[in-house]
């Protein structure tokens, strides 16, 4: 396999690592694309509630019209989900007995045919170590995501974080939970202008779902040659795409580049990796954050991107320093392996401590990085 050339610098890549895989990850969630549900909006009885498991928090399955609840929809992959929980719970605490939180978790990844239920081991694992940052009630959507489509998508909220405000059993708010610290009040007190809010809403619903239609007819086509296999088909699409709009071009190579990867051939993937990264340094966390993951790759991939991973010695997350450790280790170069796993280890120690990477780093997550050293030490994946 040819070697590949140094990756380029770029400023703050590393700590941008997961924001820019959830959107490509998200590009082909499920079936967000080609999905139409009815319109949901302020004043309309709120939908019914449905679960796989309930995780925290008295269990009910209809609203107290003598109860306001916030209905929190967020995922473990979603950043601002998690910057978001400490002061939902606050919220909580301040509003008890008041007001009702719900966190409702949807859209984590699954495979093309799976019931969503198949998530609930890793949502209950987060939401048990993120006990004290979820200081509300938790439950986890049901299998065929009725919570999903037919509150978000239904409201046309096609990204998350997002809340619903729920009094007199009706959607009397919806958006960005940013907003609850305003709004709250005004609904308890009553001063809350509902009418000329739902004016509004319902105005950027339907400019959202434009949008979203518009994004369909992008997408579907790519989404359905991928899922049929016709790759020719697909790259011819991308390709297309991108010269129509090039601000589609990272997403669509870093999906080419995983298509390669997984489905046709490693040395394709990375001849086209090496192609991309000339134009694009930026997508070397991208790179890192597939090639990571995937098992059986010749020893040489898994080295180069390490070794080459630009600024390892300003990496702030742990995650990337894990992912790059990850790498080393099955390229066989366990003494690098573990003086990455080392600096993951350092950076999550010091988040847990202080409090910050709310959601992302959690006592289990140390205790699995100290896990791989040890599984490094003796020159052992797993």
């Amino acid at each position: 396999m040819k070697h590949l050339p140094r990756i380029i610098k770029t400023k703050k890549m590393t700590n941008k690592i997961m924001l820019l895989i959830v959107s490509i990850c998200t590009l082909f969630l499920n079936t967000t694309f080609g999905q139409k549900n009815g319109k949901l909006g302020v004043g309309d009885i709120a939908p019914e509630i449905r679960f796989s498991k309930w995780l925290k928090g008295p269990q009910f399955n209809t609203f107290d019209p003598q109860q306001i609840y916030v209905m929190e929809f967020w995922a473990t992959w979603c950043g601002p989900c998690k910057q978001a929980m400490p002061h939902l719970t606050e919220l909580q605490k301040q509003y008890k007995g008041k007001v009702t939180f719900v966190g409702v978790n949807v859209w984590e990844k699954i495979s093309k045919g799976e019931s969503y239920e198949t998530v609930v081991p890793n949502v209950e694992k987060f939401v048990r170590g993120n006990d004290t940052n979820m200081g509300y009630t938790v439950f986890v959507d049901n299998g065929e995501q009725h919570m999903g489509n037919n509150w978000l998508k239904a409201a046309g909220q096609n990204g998350i974080p997002a809340s619903f405000i729920i009094k007199d059993n009706r959607i009397v708010w919806l958006g960005h939970p940013n907003g609850l610290d305003t709004i709250l009040p005004k609904v308890l007190d009553g001063s809350f202008d509902e009418k000329a809010f739902k004016a509004e809403a319902d105005k950027n619903a339907q400019k959202e779902r434009e949008y979203m239609e518009a994004r369909m007819a992008l997408f579907n086509p790519i989404q359905e040659a991928l899922l049929a296999k016709d790759h020719k088909k697909a790259f011819a699409l991308m390709d297309k795409l991108t010269t129509e709009k090039p601000e589609y071009k990272k997403m669509m190579d870093i999906t080419k580049f995983k298509t390669l990867l997984t489905e046709i051939d490693e040395r394709q993937a990375v001849d086209f990796a090496k192609e991309a990264l000339v134009t694009d340094p930026s997508i070397s966390s991208l790179l890192l954050a597939e090639i990571y993951k995937v098992d059986g790759l010749s020893n040489e991939t898994y080295i180069w991107l390490a070794d080459n991973f630009p600024e390892k010695d300003k990496i702030t997350n742990p995650l990337v320093a894990d992912a790059i450790a990850t790498c080393y280790a099955k390229g066989g170069n366990f003494e690098n392996a573990i003086i990455n796993q080392k600096k993951a280890l350092e950076i999550a120690e010091k988040a847990l401590k202080e409090g910050t990477m709310v959601g992302t780093v959690m006592d289990y997550t140390v205790q699995e990085y100290k896990d791989k050293i040890a599984l490094y030490k003796k020159g052992e994946l797993k």
